[in-house]
């Protein structure tokens, strides 16, 4: 298994888009800490946490694999709840769950993309 730290080192060998992507992603969940007082901004940092800890895991096991989009299950059902809390909300919060709605939308759809290449070529292996 490799040390999960890794792929921190590994992300930082890819084309020069993509740590700037992963870590604004990163930025963006953990701004949900500002709105703390808002119960759908500990879900959203709750669920980000747990992503974390699965994209970890699936490095720790398979490496630095497009796989890793595994990790984001969890934001399927998350992106879901949130676009429908949006009218429900106002000002800055409001204004910050639309960001994060299409950020995570654009996310999911590279992690979709890379697990279905991920899958395809494993089974033409």
């Amino acid at each position: 298994m490799k040390n999960p730290f890794g792929f921190f080192v590994e992300l930082m060998r890819q084309p020069v888009w993509m740590p700037i992507w992963v870590f604004y992603l990163m930025a963006i969940n953990m701004v949900s800490v500002g709105f703390w007082y808002h119960p759908l901004a500990k879900l959203i940092f709750i669920a980000f946490m747990i992503s974390a800890m699965l994209m970890m895991g699936l490095y720790s096991r398979f490496g630095f694999q497009k796989n890793l989009g595994l990790g984001h299950i969890l934001w399927v059902p998350l992106l879901a709840y949130i676009v429908v809390q949006v009218p429900a909300v106002e000002g800055g919060f409001q204004s910050y769950l639309i960001v994060l709605a299409v950020s995570i939308a654009i996310s999911l759809a590279f992690d979709c993309v890379d697990v279905l290449k991920y899958f395809t070529n494993r089974k033409s292996a």
